[in-house]
């Protein structure tokens, strides 16, 4: 294990250091910007379906606040076995890499949770990593729930660091995003990229709000385009498979609730006309209910 020493930093740790060849970086983000968990369902997916090498990690001292009160899920999780600390899991950024003899881009692949402090900082820690690398482009990818159907196909829209970059979305039938709100670490990934001359492609999956459980079918339509963005000669079958088994069980959801029933097709209504509006939201207890189903396969 050594550390990058030109960087001048302790928080970052570079395990591996692999000769890459004009690397992409995918990076997903756990937390706010991983609704319908595409964020980090579609960086996993690749990890694990690559088998991609550990090369580094942002250890999480300085950007997260672990003792936050009531708050289970923000808490370092242990392991104690008769008495005694076997395992203590922070919410790390790893940083993996796997070389693509199949294309002119070697990958490298990247996931964390969002973190809660010191945005700048962090953001420009994973900029000198990819730039110390040669990272060609980031991808980074996000999910976000929209007032949309789950019955058409997945919209995906793309945030830019540069001009230039639109002709290539157009091609790939991506639209580009018009926002004002809330941001998440997108932005100023984005907005340092730019400032340093870094291409990112800021790739989000629209998720039905109604369908509040890992969305197969997003990220499948997600990585679909990725793929061959990246030049990945990657069979994606499994998860189609799973895509399509998710929206049998949505369906069989919505079929079982008139109110939910009329709501969807107030939705699709809406959005053949190019419209986002369907009325009054459904309540929290119906998209708890539909929640419930679906994690228990679908069955009653």
């Amino acid at each position: 294990m050594t550390r990058i020493e030109s960087m001048n930093t302790q928080s970052l740790i570079i395990y591996e250091r692999p000769k890459l060849t004009k690397p992409y970086l995918v990076i997903g983000f756990e937390g706010w910007p991983d609704a319908g968990r595409v964020s980090s369902g579609v960086v996993g997916y690749l990890r694990d379906k690559l088998d991609a090498m550990r090369l580094a990690e942002i250890k999480p001292d300085a950007f997260y606040i672990f003792q936050s009160p009531g708050v289970k899920l923000k808490r370092p999780v242990t392991d104690i076995q008769d008495g005694q600390v076997t395992a203590l899991s922070l919410p790390a950024t790893t940083f993996w890499f796997y070389k693509n003899k199949k294309s002119a881009h070697d990958l490298i692949i990247s996931l964390g949770r969002e973190p809660e402090l010191r945005w700048n900082e962090y953001v420009d820690l994973i900029l000198d990593l990819a730039q110390n690398l040669g990272v060609a482009r980031i991808y980074a990818i996000g999910g976000t729930y929209d007032i949309v159907p789950h019955t058409i196909e997945p919209i995906m829209a793309a945030a830019l660091s540069a001009p230039g970059l639109e002709a290539e979305m157009r091609e790939y039938g991506i639209q580009l995003i018009n926002y004002r709100g809330s941001s998440s670490i997108h932005t100023v990934l984005l907005l340092s990229a730019r400032e340093r001359g870094v291409e990112v492609i800021g790739l989000w999956g629209y998720v039905p709000h109604y369908v509040q459980v890992a969305n197969t079918k997003v990220c499948y339509a997600v990585l679909n385009k990725l793929v061959k963005m990246l030049g990945l000669a990657l069979n994606l079958e499994d998860i189609k498979r799973d895509s399509g088994y998710l929206d049998e069980k949505i369906d069989k959801a919505v079929e079982q609730k008139p109110e939910l029933r009329d709501y969807v097709r107030r939705l699709e209504a809406e959005y053949g006309k190019g419209k986002y509006e369907a009325g009054e939201p459904l309540g929290e207890d119906i998209i708890k209910e539909i929640e419930d189903f679906l994690r228990k396969g679908g069955e009653e």
